[in-house]
C-alpha cells in the first residue's frame, strides 16, 4: 500500500497528463470558412430643393414606424440626411434663418436612431414639415 501523500500525487500527476493529452493544436479547414460580401451601392440624390425636401419629408415619417417595426430605420436617416446634404446650400442661399432648424432636425433623426426613441424621430418628422412648409410656402 502507498502513503497517502503520493496517492494524492500520483492522481494529481495522472490528471495532469490526461488532462494535457487534450490540448492538441486547433486547425481550421480553410474550405470551410464562410466569407460573405456585401455590395453597397451609393446614389447621391440629384435636384432642387424643392425636389428634395418634400423626399426628406416622406423618408423623415417613416423613421419612428421602421423603428417600431424593427425595420432599417439607419438606412431611411441615411437618405434623409444624402437629401438634406444636396439641398441644404440651395435652402442656405435662399432661407438662411432655416438652416439651423433643418441641421437640428437631421441630427435629431440620427440621434433617435443610434439611441432607439421612435417618439423623437416622430417629433423630428412633425417639425421637418413645419420647416419644409416655411420653405415652399
Amino acid at each position: 500500500m502507498l502513503p497517502a501523500g503520493r496517492v494524492g500525487l500520483i492522481t494529481t500527476l495522472a490528471v495532469a497528463v490526461l488532462g494535457l493529452g487534450a490540448c492538441a493544436p486547433t486547425t481550421y479547414d480553410s474550405e470551410l470558412v464562410a466569407t460573405t460580401t456585401t455590395a453597397v451601392t451609393t446614389t447621391v440624390p440629384t435636384g432642387t430643393a424643392v425636389d428634395l425636401l418634400p423626399r426628406m419629408v416622406v423618408e423623415g415619417q417613416s423613421v419612428g414606424g421602421l423603428m417600431v417595426d424593427d425595420g432599417d430605420a439607419r438606412a431611411a436617416v441615411e437618405r434623409l440626411t444624402a437629401l438634406w446634404n444636396v439641398g441644404r446650400d440651395e435652402v442656405a442661399a435662399s432661407r438662411p434663418d432655416l438652416i439651423d432648424g433643418f441641421d437640428q432636425q437631421v441630427d435629431r433623426f440620427q440621434r433617435a436612431v443610434q439611441y432607439k426613441r421612435a417618439a423623437d424621430a416622430d417629433k423630428s418628422a412633425r417639425n421637418l414639415v413645419v420647416l419644409v412648409d416655411a420653405y415652399l410656402g
